[in-house]
């Protein structure tokens, strides 16, 4: 084992709790030639979740603090960035918040040692795809970072729907890939939007309380709160079109689908 590996297996020991395991490899086309932009003011942590992600195949950038991320997305193309919430100077939201009002940010895994209720929210109003707690679980990193590379590849939207999608209409779910295309045009959805429309097209016309819908959709999910069900109904809302018309609220019960 080299210099260089030894330390990466000490740094491991220090930020995961599942070291030791084999992880679970990933290969899929999408993750060819995407590029993976890791924004931690810790260089430690830096290193172990690009060591991991080149093996998996993507191509990975680092910048230590908000400013320099926000100048490496500028001249680089970036797919995803794994962004730490508390940096100095500049938080991830305030990147976030940067990326948003030029609307054309990447896609965005938060990375947080917070569990307050107002910085989740705040995440996911900007756009966040997901929510990774630290101490992470490399295999959890991963996962969730090949999940969001695939709901944002390009998805044949000319074929006919088939068993593995959920159809309303015009609006089609791809369920293997997690992605959704409206009239023929895909849909950019992050996984807490797509698994919320998911689960209530495949039980219209039945109202579940937020209670019922983190237990039923994200039971183990330590990190989403009932105040982000009302969030992802919103942003949920603008991206489908005449179809927002059929997610409704229903005061002092919750949401449904109607039909």
């Amino acid at each position: 084992m080299t210099n260089r590996q030894q330390n990466l297996s000490l740094i491991c020991n220090r930020f995961c709790r599942d070291i030791g395991t084999r992880f679970v490899v990933i290969r899929c086309m999408e993750m060819k030639n995407r590029t993976i932009l890791v924004v931690d003011d810790e260089p430690d942590i830096r290193e172990i979740l690009v060591f991991n992600l080149e093996q998996e195949g993507y191509r990975c950038l680092q910048a230590s603090c908000g400013q320099e991320a926000l100048c490496m997305a500028k001249d680089e193309h970036v797919d995803l960035v794994l962004l730490d919430i508390m940096m100095p100077n500049m938080s991830g939201l305030e990147v976030a918040e940067e990326w948003q009002k030029k609307g054309n940010g990447p896609a965005l895994i938060f990375l947080t040692a917070l569990g307050e209720e107002a910085d989740v929210l705040r995440g996911f109003e900007l756009g966040a795809d997901d929510y990774i707690h630290k101490p992470f679980s490399l295999k959890q990193v991963l996962a969730r970072v090949a999940a969001v590379i695939r709901r944002h590849s390009a998805v044949d939207v000319s074929s006919e729907p088939t068993e593995n999608t959920i159809v309303y209409e015009d609006l089609v779910l791809y369920e293997s890939l997690k992605t959704a295309a409206l009239a023929g045009v895909a849909v950019s959805l992050t996984r807490m939007e797509y698994e919320l429309l998911a689960f209530l097209l495949q039980h219209p016309g039945k109202i579940y309380s937020r209670a019922e819908i983190l237990r039923y959709v994200w039971p183990n999910d330590g990190l989403v709160l009932e105040r982000t069900v009302d969030v992802t109904v919103n942003r949920l809302r603008k991206k489908i079109g005449t179809y927002r018309e059929h997610l409704k609220a229903k005061t002092g019960y919750g949401y449904y689908w109607e039909k």
